[in-house]
């Protein structure tokens, strides 16, 4: 089973969640809340944390151990309505769909029409609200502007402008804010991911506790970023550009993930240029791009970053990978020498 975050976990996100923490504890929480934010910064973690408190029997809640609380770990609490994506409540709508239609809400409804049989209360949780059809969208409307008693709903979207405005002018919203890196380094090290992967994959996630999770995992990433590394960080002769290119002439499939993991790169020594980060973090890189770190004009990051960008570009509109790949790398070999002792 499933562990139950809680509230302190989510204390970096400031004063107004944890009024709305208070809020679901005394029970006098809005009956519609919209949780918004970019993929992968607990959301959907946060949403169920909140039923959980909105539901648990215990005074110290969520307590995590009674019985509401392990049933909302199993998915299995009768007072807790979870609409998502490809699941559909309705045992007529076809498994798989990439909307959520209107016949999930109507059994929504029909659910929440039926009496609490665990707790004082029902909660709805809308996991991927921006999916719902607008006639599914409607249909919760009027539920919205009606709302039945001691009923909860909590919606959850990584594109809320999909949302209808009569729904989001309905909803109190909340939106999560990226992670720091060194929040998301401690989670990844209770998880017992390596000092020096947790802090690399929580420089190139963005903000997001998910996406370090995934990267974290991930031996094709961690294979090329020590291959790119070598190569564009560790490369000072131009003679050595031809052999590279020709190394790399068939791999135009991982074009994208090249960019992304260059960008990390540079944006890593970026930070540590200008302070934000811990300048041990370009301890791995070769010794002339470290000095770069510490001495560097911004504007000497933001050329690569421009770089890589138009590199990005061009491969999109089939420029010949080759042909991208070597000004690239050639770039890269000019900005680092310029720093050699």
């Amino acid at each position: 089973m499933a562990e139950l975050l809680q509230w302190d976990d989510f204390s970096q996100q400031g004063r107004e969640l944890m009024s709305l923490r208070a809020q679901a504890e005394n029970h006098t929480l809005v009956h519609a809340l919209l949780i918004k934010g970019e993929p992968g910064t607990g959301k959907k973690s946060l949403a169920i944390l909140m039923a959980a408190t909105l539901l648990c029997e215990e005074d110290n809640r969520p307590c995590g151990h009674c019985k509401s609380c392990r049933m909302i770990l199993s998915d299995d609490h009768p007072d807790l309505v979870i609409v998502r994506q490809g699941s559909p409540l309705n045992s007529e709508t076809k498994a798989g769909r990439t909307t959520i239609p209107v016949d999930d809400i109507r059994e929504m409804i029909r659910l929440c029409a039926v009496r609490p049989v665990q707790s004082r209360q029902k909660v709805v949780l809308i996991f991927q609200a921006d999916r719902l059809t607008v006639q599914a969208q409607n249909s919760l409307l009027k539920t919205l502007e009606d709302p039945p008693q001691s009923i909860n709903f909590i919606l959850v979207s990584d594109h809320s402008e999909a949302l209808l405005m009569t729904i989001l002018s309905r909803c109190r919203s909340f939106r999560m804010k990226p992670w720091t890196s060194a929040y998301i380094r401690d989670i990844l090290n209770r998880k017992n991911v390596s000092p020096a992967v947790a802090a690399d994959a929580a420089e190139a996630s963005d903000g997001s506790i998910g996406n370090a999770v995934k990267l974290a995992d991930d031996q094709n990433y961690w294979k090329m970023r020590e291959e790119l590394m070598a190569l564009f960080f560790g490369s000072t002769r131009r003679s050595a550009v031809p052999a590279a290119s020709n190394s790399w002439k068939d791999r135009k499939d991982d074009a994208e993930l090249l960019c992304t993991i260059l960008e990390n790169l540079v944006e890593t020594l970026l930070k540590c240029r200008l302070g934000s980060e811990n300048a041990s973090l370009s301890a791995s890189y070769p010794p002339q791009w470290q000095r770069m770190a510490r001495e560097a004009d911004p504007i000497t990051f933001s050329r690569l970053l421009t770089g890589i960008a138009e590199a990005r570009k061009q491969l999109q509109s089939f420029v010949n990978f080759q042909a991208v790949f070597e000004r690239l790398l050639l770039q890269f070999i000019g900005e680092g020498n310029i720093w050699l002792e």
